[in-house]
């Protein structure tokens, strides 16, 4: 599970593999690094591509076909794997470990469940075909809490801070932090969220102004109105021209 790290000034800057033992980084998605200074970041996996520095990212786009999925077969309380047949989108390897399963519909309703971390091999869940069973290993020791019938639904999520990418404008999915270096494609790293951090400006930013995600790609801009531009990324502390650098206090934990 997510943990929280206190470590020294430059940690923020390495990246990691996946080790070959199983899909899972060093530590686990979404743990928290916090610095002397108390800047703080997410572990976080890029979605293939290399990051870039200063730049806002968000979570990737929910799949629509792992919404809303019939459970297969009836499973009583207590379980400690849960199955439900796919829509026309097949599911990788272990995509949806360290994610959510939520109940949507019916029997059942209303409960969530972390997914379990893929450690070792039998920890999270095979390579779906469209249309076929995924089944899912709930993180020890989370159990279901209601038996759910054949009428049942669930939906799939994957982590946040998992195969993220640059934010699109609007956002489509959760904003989860910012690239504090360059990191290679396919690896792990530190996504800053808390504190000073510089990110790409666009537009007329003003000193102690809320930052909102910017209407283009990757950075931020000042918030005309908030209730309608958001979500909230920070607050503006050094003002740099439009397509520079600014400093902004995130505040996306």
């Amino acid at each position: 599970m997510a943990r929280t790290y206190y470590g020294p000034f430059n940690e923020q800057y390495n990246d990691y593999a996946t080790p070959s033992s199983g899909n899972a980084g060093r530590f686990p998605a979404g743990s928290k690094l916090v610095l002397p200074d108390e800047r703080a970041y997410r572990f976080t996996e890029n979605d293939g591509t290399a990051e870039v520095a200063g730049t806002l990212y968000q979570s990737a786009l929910p799949i629509t076909n792992a919404t809303e999925t019939v459970v297969n077969v009836a499973t009583a309380a207590g379980a400690t794997s849960l199955s439900s047949t796919l829509g026309g989108t097949a599911a990788a390897v272990d995509l949806y470990a360290e994610g959510t399963v939520h109940t949507n519909k019916t029997t059942g309703l209303g409960y969530a469940f972390r997914i379990k971390r893929a450690v070792a091999s039998g920890d999270g869940h095979a390579a779906v075909s469209s249309g076929a069973v995924i089944t899912v290993n709930l993180a020890s020791p989370e159990t279901l809490q209601v038996a759910l019938t054949t009428s049942s639904e669930l939906t799939y999520t994957q982590n946040r801070f998992r195969k993220v990418i640059i934010h699109a404008s609007p956002p489509t999915a959760a904003l989860v932090g910012v690239s504090p270096g360059v990191a290679a494609a396919d690896r792990w790293y530190w996504s800053q969220t808390e504190g000073d951090a510089p990110v790409l400006a666009s537009g007329t930013l003003i000193i102690g102004d809320f930052a909102v995600p910017s209407a283009s790609t990757g950075g931020v801009m000042p918030s005309a109105a908030f209730e309608t531009d958001g979500p909230y990324v920070g607050v503006v502390r050094h003002v740099n021209i439009t397509a520079e650098i600014a400093l902004i206090d995130l505040k996306l934990d």
